[in-house]
């Protein structure tokens, strides 16, 4: 009897020092998240670089800024891709697939086929490379426009250098842009669209640019950067929910934030593109999936308030990481809502009018025909819900 006491009172301390442990550990592995998007292992999904090239035919470049980074774009010019893309609803899961029919090589042998509208420059979320707005990029190059992918500082194949939460990388696709024009890889005008992180740069930018851009599509941005991280537990994006829930508390969230505070020189308490919007002369699209638990809706309407150029939109069935797949639900509706702000006067935004909100569904986790850890891993963290991507290429 004492014998049993003395193990469950044993292993009652020895879980006690382990929750505590864990709980010092598990914030700053989420602030060293935070600060080194781009470290190996951190990286969330990643789409093949030979897909994009001889499968799809974007083309690769890369510049060199004045600051010593270099960026890394994916373009292609308006054309028609051949490329069927199709979101795939089911009840317990779902995903996002393409088909391209043709030979291998043959997007480098084919013309561009289409007049052109303008420039989407489109820019990635957290720790995703540039390849992964393909999907968006194959939309709108289909409909006309001129696409280019950016690979943020310290993501992708760019130079690594500290995130800076939008203003930073701002100043970057402020030099950027020019050299684009005169390399023919922008034909005015130009849109933004961007993706979480990536959306947040795109608001600090328009704000930057000589020639500001038209519009700007931002799904997802931070109205604040610190209120973004400290929900990061709730998202399941860093740790499963589990363990989040049963560890990490508001306190030691705050206690993360600060030390990415101290570690990158931010205010990231104070840090939201409002000001950057309050000047923009761009129509905006401010875009939430109703079931996102990183983005809280209050602050988007913060952040939207009071500015008659921005209008927001809550796609009803999305969370965060299926809205920037939702190519089917939304892309049709995009590209329309741009071509009508290139026709409205200066001073007017068209009204963006959503028609139909799909069921909910999560991406695919990569684009390769063989299932990897990475998949695997996914697929057990969404319950099944993330299916393992197989991309097909008919001949």
């Amino acid at each position: 009897m004492h014998s049993l006491r003395f193990i469950l009172r044993t292993s009652v301390l020895l879980a006690a020092v382990l929750l505590a442990g864990c709980a010092e550990i598990v914030p700053r592995y989420v602030a060293q998240q935070i600060e080194h998007p781009a470290r190996p292992g951190h990286t969330v999904v990643h789409f093949e670089h030979e897909m994009a090239r001889h499968v799809i035919g974007f083309r690769r470049a890369q510049v060199h800024l004045p600051n010593g980074l270099t960026l890394v774009y994916w373009y292609s010019a308006p054309r028609v891709f051949g490329i069927h893309q199709q979101d795939q609803h089911g009840l317990h899961s779902s995903s996002w697939s393409f088909r391209a029919p043709g030979m291998p090589l043959a997007p480098y042998l084919l013309p561009a086929r289409l007049p052109g509208k303008g420039t989407v420059l489109l820019l990635p979320g957290w720790s995703m490379n540039a390849l992964l707005m393909s999907s968006w990029a194959i939309a709108f190059a289909q409909s006309g426009y001129r696409v280019v992918m950016v690979d943020l500082p310290d993501q992708g194949g760019s130079s690594r250098a500290p995130p800076g939460f939008g203003p930073a990388e701002a100043m970057d696709l402020s030099e950027l842009v020019p050299q684009l024009e005169l390399a023919g890889a922008i034909h005015y005008p130009l849109y933004l669209f961007g993706v979480s992180y990536g959306a947040d740069v795109a608001l600090f930018t328009a704000a930057r640019l000589a020639q500001p851009p038209s519009g700007i599509i931002a799904l997802e941005p931070f109205a604040n950067a610190a209120s973004a991280i400290r929900r990061t537990p709730d998202s399941g994006l860093f740790i499963p929910l589990w363990l989040a829930h049963l560890l990490v508390t508001r306190g030691e969230m705050d206690a993360a934030v600060d030390h990415v505070d101290r570690a990158l020189g931010l205010d990231l308490y104070t840090l939201s593109p409002r000001p950057a919007l309050a000047h923009t002369t761009s129509c905006v699209l401010v875009v939430r999936g109703s079931r996102d638990r990183l983005i809280s809706g209050r602050g988007l309407a913060r952040l939207a308030q009071g500015l008659p150029r921005v209008q927001r939109v809550t796609a009803r069935t999305y969370d965060h990481l299926s809205l920037p797949f939702a190519v089917q639900g939304f892309g049709a509706e995009f590209v329309h809502w741009m071509g009508s702000v290139a026709q409205q006067p200066a001073r007017r935004c068209p009204v963006f009018r959503h028609h139909r909100d799909y069921p909910p569904f999560l991406l695919r986790a990569n684009t390769t025909t063989r299932t990897t850890w990475l998949t695997r891993y996914f697929d057990w963290q969404f319950s099944g819900a993330l299916a393992v991507s197989q991309v097909k290429a008919k001949g």
